[in-house]
């Protein structure tokens, strides 16, 4: 067995291991139980998560001392008021602070970067067998088995790989990255020989196999599609169920572990329960997770905003909506689309960037505008520039940029994001949605 082989087994071991039936057997239940009992059962949780950062985290036990706090100040999640808010750029450069145990235990996680600067996390190997029991859970009530064959489309393959099969969970991974009008017809043949009962990646990538296949005269039938880490748009559903013959399921979380929403209908979303609490503002999301006992996040501020379809004192958040996390494309000469550019940023080796904003004005040419650090290289610019020149491939003018911090373009709302387009908004995604008005009238 090779080294991927023998990594794919225990990875395996690891997120369906020996606590992997009795997390599914809580979950079950949990599904089950009234409000009430949810109710009752949050309360403890927050309590207990607050209680544990305050007594064996250096960040909190300052933070919360500093703001007049105990370890009995909170009592209730009525009580949540009373802590303070942390955000990234609080948290960014104290990780090991946070930490309620000794680093052994745990192993280091990054986020997806979507402004350019991925946050470095780190997980406990219980909260990762919590993590893929909610999510096989969720994804097992929708009609998926562990053993089904799994076509995963994500960006975890070298850069010069198409496929890899993983034997322990019988799923053909498929790069993301060389998923393009070239390639097209060796993932067509990858896929229909294989079979697959259920595709999961992300939309973007399920959007332009289905319009690349389209162009080709192809479709596919894979019966089931899971998505996930984007915004899931109805025309792009529209044209994988038409293409691939799938019923599409929505699943949104974050890297952090403080949220989950799975989608129960096409337009409602419901809290996945006791995976963690949400407050609902108005321009963004207060969240903080129950799974990570090790690397607490409590009131953590993640700037997506989500619409509410209940009660904001609704004990399971339904929401209907979901903004932020728009997935944006750079566009070649050729009308190509390249996305999933956060993955530029997501090496160990990419280190000492503030932030960054990838800007496009032209098809085939981009600004990268980069807020460095005190400590940034050249190296680290050599290495990102080419990270990203593999991404967009050489067939992209990269115009690398230095500027600070009030030269970043924001919204409204005094967001930013990781990919700017002044292209013509008219034609965004124009390719897709021109053969789904094909198809519509066909």
């Amino acid at each position: 067995m090779n080294y991927r082989g023998i990594r794919d087994y225990f990875l395996s071991k690891i997120k369906f291991g020996i606590g992997f039936e009795k997390e599914l057997k809580r979950i079950k239940e949990l599904y089950s139980i009234s409000e009430s009992q949810l109710s009752e059962l949050k309360n403890k949780e927050f309590v207990k998560q607050y209680r544990n950062a305050y007594l064996n985290s250096k960040f909190y036990n300052e933070l919360y001392r500093k703001h007049g706090l105990g370890v009995n100040s909170v009592r209730s999640i009525d009580d949540a008021e009373k802590i303070p808010i942390i955000t990234k750029d609080d948290i960014r450069h104290r990780v090991d602070d946070l930490l309620t145990t000794n680093r052994l235990f745990v192993y280091k996680a990054f986020t997806s970067g979507t402004t350019g600067s991925p946050l470095k996390l780190y997980r406990d190997y219980q909260s990762v067998c919590k993590e893929y029991s909610y999510g096989y859970y969720f994804q097992n009530i929708h009609g998926y088995n562990l053993g089904d064959k799994v076509i995963s489309i994500k960006g975890d393959l070298d850069k010069d790989e198409i496929s890899r099969f993983d034997k322990a969970l019988n799923t053909l991974h498929l790069s993301s990255y060389n998923l393009n009008e070239k390639n097209i017809l060796k993932y067509y043949e990858l896929i229909k020989e294989f079979e697959p009962k259920v595709v999961k990646a992300y939309p973007s990538s399920l959007q332009i196999l289905s319009t690349e296949l389209y162009k080709k005269g192809l479709d596919l039938h894979i019966p089931i599609a899971f998505t996930s880490s984007e915004v899931l748009h109805d025309w792009q559903r529209r044209i994988i169920e038409r293409i691939l013959h799938s019923k599409v399921i929505d699943w949104y979380g974050n890297s952090e572990q403080t949220i989950a929403l799975g989608q129960v209908k096409e337009n409602l979303y419901q809290d996945v329960p006791l995976y963690g609490h949400i407050e609902v503002k108005e321009n963004h999301i207060i969240t903080t997770g129950f799974i990570n006992k090790s690397f607490p996040l409590i009131r953590y501020q993640v700037d997506d905003i989500i619409k509410l379809k209940c009660d904001a004192s609704c004990i399971r958040c339904c929401t209907e909506r979901i903004i932020g996390r728009d997935n944006q494309y750079v566009r070649l000469k050729n009308g190509q689309q390249i996305g999933l550019l956060d993955h530029a940023f997501n090496f160990n080796n990419i280190k000492n960037i503030l932030a960054a904003q990838i800007v496009q004005k032209v098809p085939g040419e981009i600004d990268l505008n980069i807020i460095p650090d005190y400590n940034f290289t050249k190296q680290n610019k050599a290495e990102l520039l080419k990270n990203l020149t593999q991404l967009v491939t050489e067939d992209c003018k990269i115009h690398y940029n230095e500027i600070t911090e009030d030269q970043i373009i924001k919204t409204k709302a005094g967001k930013f994001n990781l990919m700017v387009s002044y292209l013509d908004t008219k034609d965004k995604d124009a390719a897709a949605k021109e053969i789904l008005k094909e198809i519509d009238t066909a």
